[in-house]
């Protein structure tokens, strides 16, 4: 009886230890088969350091500036997390990120290179002015903030006045002006009532007008002209621009004999 009883008890002892082993590998198989899966789908490991607007180095010692944080990116392994920094929008289709520029940044950015511009084909008839008298806006484009070099262009052209045949001047003045900075152009033109249609006449002229300026704040550049005649004459203009080309900075010196 003893020795049955002996037998029988290590005979469950050995049939627990077999058991708990086969629980153990079992446990241990899966812990294996998970850490080879992670391990598999991981990549290799980058530190970065990343600066608020976007620009990052690779770290080697895992430290970075104050003006940086660190963040850890895994190369050629599955992408589970993007954050967007500044100036940056993005959507997620499956697994394809679609990353781009926010438009806001450079709707904001001064110095970045905007190009503003405007237009009137026409035809519009030029006010008449009399001497003394400020000449009347015709065409007026906004700008934001910023530095610009700043171009107008436009025809102006003499017409009879009541259509019958007489010769007629009629004096053209424009002026650009952005705050305080302005240019002028004008054009003395004239029509002939003898004038051959075919040959070359001075009833039509191109005024360009050019200028640079800073503005601080958002603004605007005026384009003012206006019609002085001396005779049956009416003037309009056609084909009018308007550019502001932004730029990081301007200078704008006088240019003397030295």
């Amino acid at each position: 009886m003893f020795t049955k009883a002996r037998l029988g008890k290590r005979t469950s002892k050995n049939a627990l230890i077999l058991k708990l082993s086969v629980i153990t590998l079992l446990l241990l198989g899966t812990t294996i088969t998970a850490i080879t899966q992670r391990e598999s789908n991981s990549g290799t490991q980058a530190r970065l350091c990343v600066k608020d607007n976007g620009q990052l180095r690779l770290t080697v010692s895992g430290s970075c500036d104050s003006s940086e944080r660190l963040v850890e990116w895994t190369v050629g392994g599955q992408v589970t997390d993007i954050q967007l920094g500044q100036g940056l929008i993005g959507t997620r289709e499956g697994g394809t990120m679609t990353l781009a520029l926010d438009p806001s940044i450079l709707q904001t950015c001064a110095g970045c290179g905007k190009i503003v511009a405007g237009f009137n084909d026409g035809p519009l008839e030029l006010p008449e002015v009399p001497l003394g008298q400020e000449t009347p806006q015709i065409a007026k484009l906004d700008v934001p903030a910023g530095n610009y070099a700043i171009l107008a262009k436009l025809v102006v052209r003499a017409n009879q006045f009541d259509g019958i045949p007489r010769t007629a001047k009629a004096f053209a003045f424009c002026k650009l002006s952005a705050g305080n900075d302005f240019d002028n152009s004008s054009a003395l033109l004239e029509v002939e009532d003898d004038r051959i249609t075919s040959e070359l006449h001075n009833d039509e002229v191109v005024l360009t007008l050019q200028l640079v300026h800073r503005f601080s704040e958002p603004g605007e550049v005026v384009l003012r002209c206006g019609d002085f005649a001396f005779g049956d004459a009416t003037m309009e203009a056609r084909n009018l621009k308007i550019t502001a080309i932004e730029a990081a900075s301007i200078t704008n010196v006088f240019l003397g004999n030295d």
